[in-house]
């Protein structure tokens, strides 16, 4: 059985998390970018409200291009780079076409940054379809594979927590949570399964974020 060290499986892990963290921040920005536009002008502001962040802004535009670029730690651009880092540090267990993806997206993003009047609705919807096809090269290049299990792991742990910190939804996390038990069963025979009991969402949010620490990989066989 050829084994998966602990540091590579956690970098398999968080970069799940930063595509699915990408994936679905994309999204929202392109239906808050709407909103701002047809409905609620300060619909940028709720957004952001709910991960603990004061934005102003001067037009939807202005709003486009914190979201994409200017936002510190928060912004696309940052969640892209992070998605990358880990890709680089994993870049042995990866296929060519997914780690260029990756690399790919960053580069259109990197553009952005030193030219931010290409960045519209249109583009980051662009960048959407990147990351789409990133997820659908993880379906046909990993199949069967070690790392596949910590990478959906990591995308199935993302979608729950942002779920309830965005969507303030318990329901919708419930509907996950026997993908997580099935994923963290194969990485670990000792995994606990995992059951939201309360409708506390801290605490939910707690054990949530906790099933990768808390799972026992003494060899990190997948």
């Amino acid at each position: 059985m050829i084994l998966i060290s602990p540091r590579t499986a956690e970098n398999l892990y968080w970069m799940g998390r930063y595509i699915q963290r990408a994936e679905s921040m994309t999204r929202l920005v392109i239906s808050t970018f709407d909103k701002i536009l047809d409905q609620n002008p300060d619909e940028g502001n709720a957004l952001y409200a709910t991960l603990g962040l004061n934005v102003s802004y001067q037009s939807p535009q202005d709003f486009l291009r914190k979201a994409v670029i200017e936002l510190e730690y928060v912004s696309l651009l940052s969640i892209i780079e992070c998605a990358r880092e880990n890709a680089i540090l994993t870049r042995p267990s990866l296929p060519n076409r997914m780690f260029s993806r990756i690399n790919a997206l960053y580069m259109k993003y990197q553009a952005a940054k030193e030219d931010v009047s290409c960045i519209s609705i249109f583009w980051l919807e662009s960048t959407l379809q990147e990351l789409d096809a990133i997820w659908g090269n993880l379906d046909l290049s990993l199949i069967q594979s070690k790392e596949i299990p910590y990478i959906q792991l990591g995308k199935i742990v993302e979608k729950i927590d942002l779920d309830i910190r965005l969507f303030d939804s318990l329901e919708a996390a419930i509907l996950d949570v026997e993908k997580v038990n099935v994923l963290a069963t194969k990485l670990s025979v000792n995994h606990k399964k995992f059951n939201i009991s309360t409708s506390d969402k801290l605490k939910v949010l707690h054990a949530i974020n906790s099933i990768y620490t808390n799972l026992s990989q003494p060899s990190h066989e997948a």
